[in-house]
């Protein structure tokens, strides 16, 4: 752990935006009226980073899973699934039990920048909002377990095997 500042913050914005050009996963913006999207993007120290997207356009529900492959510019997995319409509600579940539309911020309980771990970075977009939350390997113990809950969820559904501990 270091003291965070401005330096390490643009730091780590610009792994984030690296993480997602190198997944081919371009902005959530502009939405359709018709349309709900939310993306996980799980980049962790020793891993190769992940990307899910789950997206509502009008009646058809469905996930897109992506992982950074070891040679550059290729990806190891990259499929889209459709989803059932329970599939979405429980994902909707999650988002309220983390409150992710409601949830003022979400603040390490102290101003530091992590040197190791993980990286989870949420985002939505909904009725013309987006919202971003970015989050240090969430303790599923902790007051970050709903947000280890909905990526634990999302990680389930889009099928990537995950052996215990994997996910931090």
């Amino acid at each position: 752990m270091r003291p965070r500042n401005q330096d390490m913050q643009d730091l780590m914005q610009c792994s984030s935006s690296i993480s997602l050009r190198a997944l081919k996963e371009g902005s959530l913006l502009p939405l359709s009226p018709d349309s709900e999207v939310y993306r996980f993007t799980w980049m962790p120290s020793f891993h190769v980073p992940r990307s899910i997207r789950v997206e509502h356009r009008g009646n058809v529900y469905s996930l897109h899973v992506k992982e950074e492959g070891k040679d550059e510019g290729t990806l190891a997995i990259d499929r889209r699934i459709l989803l059932t319409p329970t599939q979405w509600q429980a994902l909707q579940q999650h988002l309220e039990e983390a409150r992710f539309w409601t949830l003022d911020r979400f603040a390490s309980p102290r101003s530091v920048v992590y040197v190791d771990g993980a990286q989870w970075l949420f985002e939505g977009g909904w009725e013309g909002r987006y919202r971003a939350l970015d989050i240090h390997s969430p303790d599923p113990d902790g007051r970050a377990a709903p947000f280890y809950n909905l990526g634990a969820f999302l990680v389930e559904l889009a099928g990537i095997p995950m052996t215990e501990g994997a996910l931090y």
